[in-house]
């Protein structure tokens, strides 16, 4: 440590007695700041961007580590957020390790973790304390596992605001901040819409299927193809506040619809928590092709017979096949039927076997699961707006699934233990 820094240790001592008495205090700003106290010389800061955001907002929760000196170990615990849809985005190696000086301080700040929430209910809600374990420079612990200090922040509540009601109430999570999208056909095609959506509303939960105007019996089917988010992160003043721009891309197949017919303009009300008021983002329709430009075009005599003719091909072939497999068909069956009965297997192993060799599989089954255990309960229209083992289960599946990140052991173990609790997957079609 350079001199001119053991001149300001003792005055220091002060600084921090006064800084962290009481266990929490607030910083300069009392509603964003708040400073525990773990050891005389080692403190958790926890920054929260806004104290009263409105249901469906985005803020951000930054957790930082005060130390005097660089501690040699830092591991911290797994969270609980109840009540909101959190990202966590991660630490990029410079940011977890550089140090931060505190202004008119002799400590230095650490990074421990940074999450974006958006509150799912109104009210008052808590954010989860955050769990820390330090090992000091130079600490004679025997074991990996030895720790000099083990601490916690405070939890901190927050006042989540309910929304005015919308043009569309009770229909979906509303979109708070702002969105934008495109719809197209995909690749010049007739038979596949592309839809680009993003936005810093929360656009997780978003079904588009629920908002197309689609009358005259066409029929929709929408699968998310790719999805990604953007960390934006304004440095004001010594803090730190982050926006998550969430992208999406759709591509949603189109049948038995009339040539001719329009899909009409997707419409979303969108609330502007700086103006507070609701806005209308409207996304230009498109239309279904004519019948000279359908999909499936009418075909000719010629190509007509064409196709009758291999097509009896084909079925002879099929059945030739069939003749050769039948035998080791019966076979596999009956192994697999002896099997069954000596180690009988239910629904939940089955996932679980997913999870190990396909953590991607696994995640798309839980979710199929989840959806119509949803329907079955009548509970499609808001499945992740209420604290049950089932939305639990859900809100942790669908942000796994959309930020693409690895599925931790905390969050396999969570979506075991709400899938028992929610009910045996073997009664289900998994």
């Amino acid at each position: 440590m350079p001199s001119g820094s053991l001149r300001l240790i003792v005055p220091l001592w002060v600084v921090l007695a006064t800084h962290f008495a009481g266990g929490q205090e607030t910083a300069p700003d009392p509603a964003r700041t708040f400073i525990t106290r773990i050891a005389p010389d080692l403190a958790i800061v926890t920054e929260v961007s806004l104290g009263e955001p409105f249901v469906g907002q985005q803020f951000s929760i930054i957790y930082r580590l005060r130390a005097l000196r660089p501690p040699a170990a830092v591991d911290v615990d797994p969270q609980q957020f109840r009540g909101f849809w959190t990202e966590i985005v991660p630490l990029s190696p410079e940011s977890a390790s550089a140090a931060r000086p505190v202004r008119g301080q002799a400590a230095v700040d650490y990074l421990l973790r940074q999450v974006i929430a958006f509150p799912l209910l109104d009210g008052a809600l808590r954010l989860p304390p955050l769990s820390v374990k330090v090992k000091r420079p130079g600490s004679p612990a025997a074991r990996r596992d030895d720790w000099d200090v083990l601490g916690s922040s405070t939890p901190v509540d927050v006042r989540s605001v309910p929304l005015p009601t919308g043009p569309r109430a009770g229909s979906d999570l509303p979109l708070v901040g702002s969105v934008a999208g495109s719809l197209k056909w995909q690749g010049g095609g007739r038979s596949a819409l592309l839809l680009e959506m993003e936005g810093t509303a929360n656009l997780a939960l978003f079904r588009p299927v629920d908002w197309l105007d689609t009358s005259q019996g066409t029929r929709l089917q929408a699968r998310l193809a790719a999805a990604d988010n953007v960390t934006q992160t304004i440095d004001k003043e010594g803090k730190r506040q982050l926006s998550l721009i969430q992208r999406q891309r759709w591509l949603i197949g189109v049948s038995a619809g009339i040539p001719g017919q329009r899909i009409g303009d997707f419409r979303l009300p969108v609330y502007d928590p700086q103006e507070k008021t609701w806005k209308e983002v409207r996304v230009e329709g498109v239309s279904l092709p004519d019948s000279g430009t359908a999909v499936r075009g009418a075909l000719s005599a010629s190509e007509a017979g064409a196709r009758a003719e291999t097509a009896s091909y084909h079925w002879q072939a099929v059945l030739a096949v069939a003749l050769v497999a039948l035998p080791v068909v019966w076979f596999w069956v009956r192994r697999r039927h002896l099997q069954a009965g000596k180690q009988p297997e239910d629904g939940l192993d089955v996932i679980e076997k997913r999870l190990k060799t396909s953590p991607r599989g696994f995640l798309d089954s839980v979710h199929r699961l989840l959806e119509r255990r949803a329907a079955q309960m009548s509970r499609s229209h808001n499945l992740g707006a209420e604290d049950t083992a089932l939305d639990r289960c859900w809100i942790t599946v669908q942000r796994y699934r959309f930020n693409r990140e690895p599925l931790s052991p905390e969050a396999r173990h969570e979506i075991l233990k709400a899938l028992r609790e929610i009910g045996s997957p073997a009664k289900l079609d998994v």
